[in-house]
């Protein structure tokens, strides 16, 4: 049973990315079970066996995509000491978000969906407070949310825009941000007093 269950996970899996890889090169709009069983290399009645609809898939892509990115991107605020390192980790986080095109184009794509559906709300919802996580450990929900507008909009103007800000300007930006808040706060590194011995 286990056997065919981790079988079942991983064609899961399989229809998630080739619905992810179909929504990247030309929209939600397009995505068939045509072409998302023939990116993934599977029957074409794969997709009607693991879900009950395209809308279902698409969702369930869609988690799978912001789970993915999540884990990607958090990590970069675990050794956050001051403000100069969470601009760091804010202006690393935009760069390779901005790199990463099939990440822009989901996130848009996903964006639009949740103006259109409630399901779509609740996941960017979702997504957005695992996003803020990692700078609310530092600062205020209120900066978190300034810098989460500040790093979606420069990731757009990376890609689509022409007059998006070198990391340079964009760190200025972000720290003049951070400091905007007055309750930030940081783990203490402990410090060897004068006296102890090497």
């Amino acid at each position: 049973m286990k056997a065919k269950n981790a079988r079942s996970e991983a064609t899961r899996a399989a229809l998630m990315e080739a619905a992810l890889q179909v929504i990247t090169e030309s929209g939600v709009k397009s995505v068939t079970h045509r072409k998302v069983c023939s990116a993934a290399n599977l029957a074409l009645g794969t997709v009607n066996y693991h879900y009950a609809d395209l809308d279902e898939l698409l969702l369930d892509a869609f988690a799978y995509y912001v789970d993915r990115i999540s884990e990607k991107y958090e990590s970069g605020f675990t050794f956050v000491r001051n403000d100069e390192d969470l601009a760091d980790a804010v202006v690393d986080m935009t760069r390779k978000l901005s790199e990463d095109t099939q990440s822009v184009v989901l996130m848009w794509e996903m964006y639009a969906q949740g103006v259109r559906e409630k399901a779509y709300r609740q996941l960017i919802r979702k997504w957005s407070k695992r996003a803020k996580s990692g700078v609310e450990t530092y600062c205020s929900a209120r900066v978190a949310t300034i810098l989460e507008a500040v790093w979606d909009g420069s990731a757009v103007q990376r890609n689509v825009g022409d007059a998006s800000w070198s990391d340079a300007e964009l760190r200025e930006v972000v720290l003049a941000i951070i400091r905007t808040d007055e309750s930030r706060e940081y783990p203490q590194v402990k410090t060897r007093s004068a006296g102890a011995k090497a």
